[in-house]
């Protein structure tokens, strides 16, 4: 489907348009689909698609918006970044796990079928299919929000206690 097309498809879903690209703000969170650069004139086309808030919402916008074009899911990436890691600080925290096999010390990790690579100080989780396969959508996001999870740091606050309430 061409950019203009998808634009008149999603106009009742009160995505507005920015630049190129197609976006949907709530509550904080966006959903933005994005054409890839350079594509040719008769071949299929392809987005990208960025959320940033609760993956069940995402994938709820997903199957709203473009899911239902009958869009094909090839990759799925998730971007941990927090100021206080390290690259170095993500290789020893992934060198620990036995889960996680190394596949190149310079940050590059599989744990099961899921890529684990470390790049500019960040942690990219990442999906990818072979030619010829799809997808499971739902069943992925919930696999990479899973190791999401167990990969951020954890807060704690020693100094906060809990409030006791008579009924």
């Amino acid at each position: 489907m061409e950019p203009n097309e998808l634009e008149n498809a999603l106009k009742g879903l009160r995505f507005t348009k920015k630049k190129n690209d197609l976006e949907w703000n709530m509550d904080g969170s966006t959903f933005r689909i994005e054409p890839f650069q350079n594509q040719s004139r008769e071949l299929l086309k392809g987005y990208r698609v960025y959320f940033n808030g609760d993956i069940s919402g995402g994938y709820h916008l997903f199957n709203l918006s473009i899911g239902c074009l009958g869009a094909q899911v090839t990759n799925i990436d998730c971007i941990l970044d927090y100021p206080f890691k390290t690259s170095q600080d993500w290789i020893n925290e992934l060198m620990k796990r036995p889960s996680c096999k190394m596949i190149d010390a310079r940050g590059l990790f599989v744990l099961g079928d899921i890529f684990l690579t470390v790049v500019n100080d960040s942690l990219i989780i990442q999906k990818r299919i072979r030619k010829n396969q799809k997808l499971k959508l739902k069943e992925t996001l919930k696999q990479i929000d899973f190791i999401r999870e167990d990969l951020s740091p954890k807060e704690f606050d020693l100094f906060s206690f809990g409030e006791e309430v008579i009924a």
